[in-house]
């Protein structure tokens, strides 16, 4: 299993505010998608106040978290989503 992480910094890509209903639906979408990923996990979204952050994911690479992100919001994540490896 790999750690993915999907990085939101450009104009782009970067998250919008939501409110907390809205946050509830997409976060369903996700689980909802991924009942048919089982060896994928959404650790969360971490963003600061202007919407730039990542997504913490573990799966078998970052082609599955781009199939998933596609699925639920229409399109590919914008900015690069990578494998990384942890060293500290």
């Amino acid at each position: 299993m790999a750690k993915v992480v999907v990085f939101h910094y450009t104009k782009e890509g970067r998250l919008p505010k939501l409110n907390k209903k809205e946050l509830e639906d997409i976060m369903n979408q996700f689980y909802d998608v991924l009942k048919d990923y089982p060896e994928v996990k959404f650790n969360g979204t971490y963003v600061d106040e202007n919407g730039m952050g990542i997504c913490d994911w573990d799966a078998p690479n970052a082609e599955v978290v781009k199939e998933i992100v596609k699925k639920v919001l229409g399109a590919p994540p914008n900015d690069p989503t990578i494998v990384v490896e942890r060293v500290l």
